[in-house]
């Protein structure tokens, strides 16, 4: 009797130690799982114009389109966390080039040049081009810029514009002056007659014209007119694998964005209008 309750004990225990070695193997595992470490994706941005991408007066945290959208694509995501640098806008591409950066957001127009050397994503919203005149200019349409003076910031795709424009126009080119001033400022040399126009995103120009008050006319360039500058925006990245791996992900969830109605949102609250573009239409 007594070597049966010895051997009845000696059961329990072993069967109580295997319990409790099951259970820590569960916590190690679990914990494990929880403690998996996130690979960083870090974006690279300009941080302007706006609404695109800007710091916001306010709180001083990144804001804008661009932006908020990548949040979107990552929010929640078990193996990437996005994290955005603020940095000069032609340092995003050098960025890229030196596996710095592995998202370039900033209003990306598609050009042949930067296809050679980079992956877009699938167009994140219409970005139709325009040219801001003076009210009272004679500038009608683009075929209207020959000899005119404009201005712009170095590798800008606008001002990218206008150099291939000068390429085939050695006759009569556009007097291009680069310039560092911000875009509020460039507007208001175009409306105190400094220059003639100016080259820009009629998302953007509209709303500064609207915001400011500015005595200016937004003229809507047709996609056609100018072949250089999709009449859309993207993300870019680095022509790796690792940068083809990114681009793929980025666009499934552009996709599934659109379809469930994120996207024209976002554009409603950014660029007053909807300027959403469905990703398997192009």
């Amino acid at each position: 009797m007594k070597k049966f309750k010895k051997l009845t004990l000696g059961v329990l225990t072993l069967a109580t130690l295997a319990l409790v070695v099951t259970a820590c193997g569960k916590d190690s595992s679990n914990k494990a799982d929880g403690d998996k470490k996130k690979e960083t994706v870090v974006v690279g941005t300009g941080a302007y114009p706006k609404p695109y991408t800007y710091v916001d007066d306010k709180d001083g945290e990144l804001k804008g389109f661009d932006i908020d959208l990548l949040k979107d694509i990552y929010k929640d995501n078990d193996d990437y966390e996005v994290k955005f640098e603020k940095t000069e806008f032609a340092t995003v591409l050098s960025g890229l080039d030196a596996d710095r950066y592995q998202i370039g957001a900033n209003a990306f127009a598609k050009t042949a040049d930067r296809e050679e050397k980079y992956y877009f994503s699938d167009p994140i919203y219409r970005n139709p081009l325009a040219l801001i005149v003076p009210e009272d200019s004679d500038i009608k349409s683009f075929a209207d810029i020959a000899g005119k003076t404009t201005e712009g910031e170095a590798a800008v795709s606008y001002t990218v514009i206008i150099e291939q424009y000068n390429k085939t126009h050695e006759k009569n080119p556009v007097k291009l002056n680069y310039t560092e001033l911000d875009q509020i400022q460039q507007f208001g040399d175009v409306e105190s007659g400094k220059i003639d126009f100016k080259l820009e995103s009629a998302i953007i120009a509209n709303a500064q014209v609207k915001a400011h008050g500015l005595k200016l006319k937004v003229i809507e360039i047709p996609a056609e007119e100018v072949k250089e500058r999709s009449a859309f925006s993207f993300y870019i990245f680095p022509k790796t694998p690792a940068g083809e791996k990114t681009r793929d992900f980025v666009n499934k969830r552009i996709q599934a964005l659109y379809d469930d109605g994120a996207i024209e949102k976002l554009s409603q609250e950014y660029f007053d209008g909807d300027y959403a573009v469905d990703p398997s239409t192009k």
